[in-house]
């Protein structure tokens, strides 16, 4: 262990934006005795702005054994701590109850090497400059081509459509409230997110659509006829509401076709990935090769051949370029909606589809120095953190990460 990587997961904590996975690494590193110098030398250096801010350890006892500390124990099999006074942590306290301490306290106040502090507002330091994570903001446009930046209109109504009133909430959704039957053409809308944004949007029929960054959503601004029909690209997740009688249909960047009755499950057709991921969460679709319109056009069944249906779980991969639709039984739901959940998931993932997310969260571009790197990397990364805790996140791996400008290089060390 190196003093960098030590520093990297006392700055995240100190930030507040320690996730599980991180939470386990670091209660493993603390509780290693060949570690035991290096953290007493932070907590020594530290010490007096603990004490001046008047950080009373023995009143978050009772919190961390009911909360953060009970996950913790379950996860490591550690030993309820005995009572406490305020006095040095490793000194007193040992081990476990420091592990205990860390990482259930609400606030760490924690000092560079150069001995500036951290200002902390409720529990969570202000980061510094750099560049941002991703945030609520995307574009809607109209039937008559008006276009509406969401991420600055004011809440309230902000469009009528038809017989459909587009409202802001004050919590930023977009919800198309329909009343009574669209009569006329049909208004067709677009909601799209640029990279570094994403959005929630609730349809005329009360489905919920998740956008991701790079991502769009086409839909009516009301349903009529006898099926909901969208069009999407880049990643959805959506929770459709429930009507039999008109069936919900998904034209997937005019790649693919996935039929809904009412269910939720997330999509992944970024055109820069291998394949097309359909994943169903729960209830239940069947995924078709080919566009909407020749799908329902179609009558000889070229489509039905190669249809799928889904049960909640699994997963359904078109590669690219082909009509043949593979279904994988081993995916991990918490992955696949770790974006929805506001996490990088790193788990299972190669390293340049890690870095594929990061591009696109960050709005930024990704080149390798020599080849792309092998390795797997493990865990979890809350995504509102500042791409320079990415970046130490990068490097406590060994790599070699150098950020110029909005290009981020990375390569082996």
């Amino acid at each position: 262990m190196t003093e960098q990587q030590l520093t990297y997961y006392f700055e995240r904590y100190a930030q507040g934006n320690l996730s599980k996975d991180e939470r386990v690494v670091f209660a493993d590193l603390l509780k290693d005795p060949a570690n035991k110098e290096m953290v007493q030398q932070i907590l020594d250096r530290d010490w007096p702005l603990w004490e001046h801010n008047q950080l009373d350890f023995s009143h978050e006892i009772a919190r961390i054994e009911q909360g953060v500390a009970a996950m913790i124990r379950a996860d490591h099999s550690f030993s309820d701590p005995p009572p406490v006074r305020r006095v040095r942590f490793l000194e007193k306290w040992g081990w476990a109850a420091a592990v205990l301490i860390l990482l259930g306290a609400g606030t760490y106040f924690y000092m560079t090497s150069k001995k500036t502090q951290v200002e902390v507002v409720k529990g969570k330091a202000i980061p510094t400059p750099g560049i941002l994570p991703g945030s609520n903001k995307a574009l809607l446009t109209l039937s008559d081509g008006t276009t509406i930046a969401l991420d600055s209109a004011a809440s309230g109504a902000i469009a009528q459509q038809g017989s459909s009133s587009i409202v802001k909430t004050t919590g930023g959704d977009i919800i198309y409230d329909a009343r009574g039957l669209s009569q006329g053409e049909v208004m067709m809308n677009t909601m799209s997110t640029p990279r570094g944004g994403q959005y929630r949007l609730t349809l005329p029929d009360g489905t919920t659509v998740w956008l991701n960054a790079a991502s769009s959503i086409t839909f009516p601004a009301a349903f009529t006829g006898s099926n909901r029909k969208v069009k999407v690209t880049g990643e959805v997740y959506m929770e459709v509401a429930k009507n039999a009688k008109m069936p919900f249909m998904v034209d997937v960047d005019g790649r693919a076709t996935v039929e809904v009755l009412g269910t939720s499950f997330n999509i992944n057709s970024y055109t820069n990935e291998d394949a097309i991921a359909t994943t169903l969460v729960d209830g239940k679709v069947r995924v078709l090769p080919g566009n909407i319109t020749a799908v329902s056009a179609s009558a000889d069944g070229q489509y039905e051949a190669h249809a799928v249906t889904l049960k909640p779980g699994q997963q359904a991969l078109q590669p690219n370029n082909t009509t043949v639709v593979n279904i994988s039984s081993n995916t991990s739901l918490e992955q696949v909606l770790a974006w929805k959940n506001g996490i990088f998931s790193f788990t299972g993932k190669s390293f340049r589809s890690v870095m594929k997310d990061v591009e696109r969260w960050y709005d930024i571009q990704v080149k390798y120095e020599g080849a792309v790197p092998t390795r797997k990397l493990k865990g979890e990364m809350d995504r509102g953190v500042q791409l320079t805790d990415l970046i130490r996140f990068l490097q406590a791996f060994g790599l070699h990460v150098e950020l110029k400008d909005r290009v981020l290089v990375v390569g082996e060390k």
